[in-house]
């Protein structure tokens, strides 16, 4: 086919296609061993040994077809994968792997060591792979506590008696840390030198507990034996190529350095078995200032979590290079490199105006299979409290042209950042979406793919079309035709950049921080007097936490009332779901004290008492006035004779005797109080001595709050 042709078809190819677009993946490769000989010797292949082991690209994103060439690090013994068992105390069997912290991150712990002496119990906790910077802080039965200088627990719960009962010791990895001392001196038994402590390199936790009397254990432990959790600042020997020094970084091209290193057993000083410059440069790109929506700045690539050694060496590369668009290879010196995976400018050209094309085909690359416009990332949120959360970043333009929403899921659990998720999504889409697909054979001339995938592909001047292609797939050398051919894929325009006020699409809402100790709430409380069917009055209590704190769901309440001065208490009736209670029937007119607590996680705080007693008032409004009032005598008695209005504030009339021209007293002078209904006149039958009284009348509510005075009216009694 002549080249006109082969650039024609390729036209032809770029407005339609259906064929599956196979993503790149990292594998380690190995050339054919057919064909390494030809390659060897072939007189247009001038690369050394150490050039042609580039060839095996290790963990690259473009890769050579394979078999077996022996390779210097190939050649090295890789470290056997760690087996559980390397986590393990001197009397216990193997219960969890080993792993590596990287950034700050919250994590749990593996209790490897624990026995009871005397009054405490000592728990000896494994965190991680030492040296790690610094603990930050810990959490028992996940709230916050604070320690002391001599690491005792200050928290009210865990002071009993004056004293704390828990203490914690930390080590960060170091063999001469304390706490190993601390378990050693109270374990004399364990100090053989043929059973030494497995853990001297780890940070590790001892948390000593001290038994309280067992009415005081709901209180003290709620939940038995404390959980311990810690936030730290992981491994502090992580190599900076830039400084020449060794310390802490959440640099996520650091902490790809530093797991490689750790695999391969690498040094500072193996130079020629890694390209630290390279390195130097991956790890500046990651400290990037990238603007942020909401103002401010944050590093491009960042990396916090855990590692677990156990996995496969290539995993736990790959975990972080997830994190960082890193793309990890074999250069042509044989060593260790690195470079950003997804890029858009090219180191070299392939035009074919130089007659660089043998054949090329190109279709597009969105294929039905494959394509998508939707990522969701989830990653590890430190404003969450360390939860796994999700984000999404979306192509609007592939949306409108699919019609509705693609989703592909990109795990990136070391991620610490929802802005950073998001520039890893949008990678993903643009790789994974290429604009174009398709073959490439060129000359000899197409080997620098070896060195640098990512190039320049040109078809002028037959075709008006010259975008930055990436080697996707292998790279295949034929040394009787002199020919490399690779497959090779388009990515849209814009693939790399961020623009924070359009890309960072998706807004991640931090909820209010809610107390997670189990601490006393002090409760505002509501009384009011309700009146049930049979007209009983009721107290009535609801309760919300004082001014904006907030009360959780887990906390419950207890209600008792009591008379008034009399400290005999009654349970009232709660009801959690509402948190409102009641107690009755209460007296009309009489006082009552009232308390209520907090019952929390197993532990009951003390009552808060009322500030005040309540008076049960049923009907604060005074009665209207009689509408006509007299008393007439009779023998040995008299008549009261009154009418009312229709008042629905009247419950009874009182009526009162004193001497003829006397002083009321309300107390000593109440003949009775007598029920009335509206617009009734009633005759009192009152037996007394004989004499001349005056007479008066007052209408009452249930409350005993008192109407107008009628009277007096004069009776006399013979």
């Amino acid at each position: 086919m002549s080249m006109h042709n082969r650039m024609r078809n390729a036209r032809w190819g770029l407005e339609c296609s259906t064929s599956l677009y196979s993503q790149a993946v990292f594998q380690p490769q190995l050339i054919a061993a057919a064909i390494l000989p030809l390659i060897v010797s072939s007189p247009i292949f001038f690369l050394g040994p150490a050039a042609i082991s580039a060839i095996a690209l290790g963990l690259g994103y473009a890769a050579v077809a394979a078999a077996a060439l022996a390779l210097q690090l190939a050649l090295q013994k890789k470290p056997a994968t760690p087996q559980p068992s390397d986590v393990q105390s001197n009397i216990r069997q193997p219960i969890s792997p080993r792993r590596r912290i990287y950034g700050r991150f919250l994590t749990g712990s593996v209790i490897v060591f624990g026995f009871r002496r005397g009054e405490k119990s000592y728990l000896l906790h494994y965190i991680g792979e030492g040296p790690i910077q610094a603990y930050v802080s810990f959490r028992l039965d996940k709230k916050p506590v604070t320690l002391d200088g001599n690491g005792y627990v200050t928290e009210d719960q865990y002071v009993y008696n004056g004293r704390s009962r828990v203490r914690i010791l930390t080590t960060r990895g170091l063999a001469t840390d304390g706490p190993f001392q601390a378990i050693l001196d109270a374990f004399p038994e364990l100090d053989d030198p043929l059973k030494p402590f497995r853990h001297r390199g780890c940070a590790m936790v001892l948390q000593v507990v001290e038994q309280v009397p067992q009415e005081k254990i709901p209180d003290v432990y709620p939940n038995n034996m404390p959980s311990l959790q810690v936030v730290l600042d992981g491994l502090n020997d992580l190599y900076d190529p830039n400084t020449g020094t060794a310390g802490f970084t959440d640099n996520a091209g650091t902490c790809l350095l530093g797991e490689i290193m750790n695999v391969y057993g690498l040094t500072a000083s193996d130079s020629d078995l890694v390209d630290f410059a390279a390195f130097g440069a991956f790890i500046d790109h990651c400290d990037n200032a990238i603007a942020l929506k909401a103002g401010g700045t944050e590093a491009r690539y960042r990396a916090a979590g855990v590692v677990y050694m156990n996995a496969e060496n290539e995993d736990r590369v790959k975990s972080l290079m997830a994190v960082c668009n890193a793309d990890v290879f074999i250069d042509t010196q044989g060593r260790l490199s690195v470079r950003q995976k997804l890029r858009s400018t090219p180191s070299i050209a392939l035009r074919a105006r130089n007659g660089d094309h043998l054949s090329v085909q190109l279709e597009g690359g969105r294929t039905e299979q494959k394509k998508f416009n939707t990522v969701k990332v989830a990653y590890v949120d430190t404003n969450l409290n360390y939860k796994e959360n999700e984000v999404t970043w979306q192509h609007a333009g592939y949306l409108a042209d699919d019609g509705r929403e693609l989703v592909s899921a990109l795990p990136a659990t070391l991620c610490p950042s929802a802005t950073q998720a998001q520039r890893l999504g949008k990678l993903f889409l643009y790789e994974s979406n290429p604009d174009f697909i398709g073959t490439l054979t060129s000359g000899p001339q197409a080997l620098d793919l070896l060195d640098d995938y990512c190039f320049t592909l040109d078809l002028s001047p037959e075709d008006d079309f010259e975008r930055v292609a990436c080697a996707s797939g292998e790279i295949e050398y034929d040394a009787g035709q002199m020919t490399v051919s690779a497959s090779i894929a388009v990515f849209a325009d814009g693939a790399t950049d961020w623009i924070a006020a359009t890309d960072e699409q998706d807004t991640v809402d931090i909820p209010p921080v809610l107390t997670s100790d189990v601490d006393d709430v002090t409760l505002d409380v509501i009384v009011t007097v309700e009146l049930q069917d049979n007209s009983a009055p009721i107290l009535k209590f609801s309760w919300g936490a004082v001014g904006a704190g907030t009360l959780p769901d887990s906390y419950s309440q207890q209600v008792q009332v009591s008379p008034a001065g009399a400290e005999d208490w009654h349970d009232a009736s709660v009801n959690q779901q509402e948190d409102t209670a009641q107690y009755g029937p209460v007296a009309d007119g009489g006082s009552y004290d009232w308390q209520i607590r907090n019952v929390a996680s197993g532990k009951t705080f003390d009552y808060q008492p009322s500030a005040a007693p309540v008076t049960v008032v049923v009907d604060a409004t005074p009665p209207q006035a009689l509408l006509a009032f007299s008393a007439s005598d009779g023998t040995g008695k008299f008549t009261a004779n009154f009418s009312t209005q229709n008042d629905s504030h009247l419950a009874t009339v009182a009526v009162y005797r004193t001497a003829s021209g006397g002083t009321l007293n309300r107390t000593t002078d109440l003949m009775g109080r007598y029920a009335v209904a509206p617009g009734i006149s009633y005759g009192l039958p009152i037996t007394s001595s004989a004499g001349t009284f005056d007479i008066r009348a007052e209408p009452f509510n249930r409350s005993n709050i008192a109407g107008s005075l009628s009277g007096p009216d004069s009776a006399t009694v013979s």
